[in-house]
């Protein structure tokens, strides 16, 4: 039988009426069933195609204290971003749930655990562990347990963390990896923390393919790279775009550079305070900024609604940085835009996504 929001409790069906959700995507389709079996999941599934109500859905539905969750996640902003998430689902059941992560003051995470433990903990690995290592998080009561953006948490170094964090949570748990790929480390370690009948789901819904054009703009140095990108800026006046680029620096300097020509642009990187970082978002996001300058903190997972096109200013030297990159647009089948400046030493970086993409298609 087709699974429908219908078949979950009323207070779960209120709470995705009222965030305008009438019918699962394909991949929750697919997911919420097992996971409401007691099934552990491999969910393989790309930003936008609804991975996070995937397992967020039937988390809150089954959650029953003192029963607790543990999300972990690999950047500051998509703990937050899954926090909000699962907020909205869990608003009619009384759940509370909380992120811990790195860039704010401990203490404030210190005192909120000594009041009381949240159902579900939300959070970026190396905070976590030092939460538990300082006796402040105690996994004795968790029994579920997701690990969101695993090919990113490892990219990141996170794999010892995140080993030590899982060796202290009850092998009696239910267990849900969400990965965009699935190659053979996470494969290893599925096989170590996931019951043997484990399912592994990847649901490719034509619908949500995402519809990227993609626009390699030659360049005949890095300083004419400016030229052109004023001109696509200007060009674009109407849409919500990220421009990328390699270093913390260069994301002061474009953004620098953009503001003196009268653009309305703001920076996004790693030097600036969690708080400034989310007043940021928060303006982006309503838009009060139409443009941002970010270095690669921002393409970890981010899910930002209405970006239509993509400027690389930058080529990464990654190919899977540039795929993660150009999927803030085209999000659940929309169109969207990727435009990369390519400097004449930057020929081998676009070689190698070239290369990527065609193996990879």
């Amino acid at each position: 039988m087709q699974f429908t929001f219908e078949q979950l409790s009323r207070r779960v069906q209120n709470a995705l009426r009222e965030l305008g959700f009438t019918r699962p995507t394909p991949i929750q389709e697919a997911a919420i069933p097992l996971a409401l079996e007691g099934k552990d999941l491999m969910i393989q599934a790309r930003t936008g195609t609804g991975k996070t109500g995937a397992f967020g859905i039937p988390l809150v539905e089954m959650m029953r204290r003192p029963e607790r969750a543990l999300v972990l996640a690999p950047t500051r902003e998509l703990a937050c971003q899954i926090r909000d998430h699962l907020r909205d689902i869990a608003k009619f059941s009384r759940l509370s749930v909380f992120a811990f992560y790195g860039g704010t003051p401990v203490g404030r995470d210190l005192q909120l655990l000594e009041k009381r433990i949240p159902d579900v903990v939300v959070g970026t690995p190396g905070r976590i562990r030092d939460l538990i290592e300082r006796g402040a998080l105690s996994l004795e009561s968790f029994r579920y347990l997701v690990l969101d953006e695993v090919d990113i948490m490892l990219d990141m170094g996170f794999r010892e963390d995140i080993e030590w964090i899982v060796g202290r949570i009850p092998t009696e748990r239910q267990t849900f990896f969400v990965s965009a790929t699935v190659p053979e480390e996470i494969k290893e370690i599925a096989v170590r923390y996931m019951k043997k009948d484990y399912k592994h789901l990847s649901v490719e819904s034509e619908e949500l393919k995402p519809r990227i054009n993609e626009i390699v703009v030659r360049t005949r140095s890095e300083r004419h790279k400016y030229q052109e990108l004023e001109r696509i800026l200007r060009e674009n006046t109407d849409r919500k775009i990220i421009v990328f680029v390699r270093m913390r620096k260069d994301a002061k300097e474009v953004a620098h550079q953009l503001m003196r020509k009268g653009f309305n642009v703001s920076a996004l990187h790693g030097d600036m305070t969690q708080r400034r970082r989310e007043e940021v978002m928060r303006r982006f996001r309503n838009g009060e900024i139409r443009v941002l300058i970010a270095t690669d903190v921002a393409s970890r997972g981010l899910d930002i609604e209405g970006v239509s096109l993509i400027i690389n200013f930058h080529l990464p030297e990654d190919p899977r940085v540039y795929t993660h990159r150009i999927g803030r647009t085209g999000r659940l089948g929309r169109e969207g835009t990727a435009i990369s400046l390519v400097s004449p030493a930057e020929k081998r970086n676009l070689w190698r996504i070239k290369l990527h993409r065609k193996t990879t298609a």
